[in-house]
């Protein structure tokens, strides 16, 4: 075994350590997917309101959603609404209401709005930017329509509307300022890497072509090679598989982030982007190289087992492979490496 190698893995698990540790505070929302309720009582509800996420919905023409949360007076209260990027959204512009006890009315609200008794309302109109917003770490662009940030008047459980005057659409409304991350959320951020796409408008094909593209070459090289399935070993295919969806999600990231930007300006969130493609695209050619060497018997076989067990460790912390990757990693890792007489 190489000693870069075993340098390389060192250096890439104080790289994920640190990254984790230092960049998560800029990825501001947790995703959050389900629509809200059709009335103040089926509103959907909100825990920990000061917990910074994103919650992904979808309005039909004229149609207003709600969710609520518990405030006490003097607590900060940060909002906003988005939607996706891109010529269908350019006239979508849905307003988002606040609503809570001590309010000041502020706004015309829509004549269908459902306002609790002694509660005010204030508006903040939807305003299309003339530019999108690129997010590195999906990668994705959306529309900023609004945003507020203010203290909560009263003590009081208080309502958000999200509301279509005309036409229908995408949204995501935006509640909380505290950036945290629970170890699951982090470790489902690819599921929710494919929701954002879809809520973006993308379809399934086009999400995993880029990984699809490397599975097809991976598959057409390998099975060039004559003396490859005769030397078959589930270790080694569980390895090289790996490899591929890690490479895979690498060009996903690049695919992604360029699609992203035809639709926002620039942003310095490509910074995370490139890190998370370059680190995939670093475990998976890691990946291949373990597997397609020939180490034989014995310690330099269990060796081989532990860079695996770290590369599926590292894939699920960067979110490489889509989960199958890091799997695939794993099972190479407790697999036997010895060869077939």
């Amino acid at each position: 075994m190489k000693r870069w190698i075993l340098r390389y893995s060192a250096l890439l698990f104080i790289l994920v350590a640190g990254m984790c540790f230092l960049l998560t505070p800029v990825f501001a929302h947790v995703p959050t997917f389900g629509e809200g309720g059709k009335s103040p009582e089926t509103a959907t509800p909100i825990e920990n309101p000061e917990k910074s996420r994103v919650l992904y919905g979808q309005l039909s023409d004229e149609d207003i959603q709600y969710y609520s949360f518990k405030m006490e007076k003097g607590e900060r209260i940060v909002l906003g609404l988005i939607v996706p990027a891109g010529e269908k959204s350019r006239t979508f512009t849905p307003a988002l209401i606040l609503m809570g006890p001590g309010l000041a009315d502020e706004g015309e609200v829509p004549k269908t709005l459902e306002l609790p008794e002694g509660y005010g309302a204030k508006v903040f109109s939807g305003e299309m930017p003339e530019s999108g917003t690129y997010e590195g770490f999906t990668p994705a662009a959306f529309y900023s329509l609004a945003r507020g940030d203010l203290q909560a008047p009263e003590s009081g459980t208080y309502y958000v509307a999200v509301s279509s005057i005309e036409g229908g659409g995408n949204y995501g409304f935006i509640l909380g300022y505290e950036e945290r991350f629970s170890l699951l959320e982090w470790l489902l951020i690819p599921l929710t890497q494919i929701k954002t796409y879809l809520w973006e408008g993308q379809s399934l094909p086009f999400i995993f072509f880029p990984l699809g593209i490397i599975l097809a070459a991976g598959i057409l090289v390998i099975s060039l090679k004559k003396e490859a399935a005769s030397g078959f070993n589930p270790a080694r295919w569980a390895g090289t598989f790996a490899g591929l969806f890690f490479l895979g999600t690498g060009l996903s990231y690049i695919f992604h982030m360029l699609f992203s930007l035809s639709r926002s300006s620039y942003s310095p969130e490509v910074i995370i982007t490139v890190f998370l493609a370059l680190a995939s695209i670093g475990l998976g050619l890691t990946a291949l190289i373990l597997s397609l060497k020939d180490e034989g018997y014995g310690i330099k076989s269990t060796r081989k087992q532990f860079y695996f067990f770290g590369l599926g460790l590292a894939g699920l912390l960067l979110w490489a492979g889509w989960f199958i990757g890091p799997v695939l990693a794993f099972e190479a890792a407790v697999l036997p490496w010895r060869k077939k007489s």
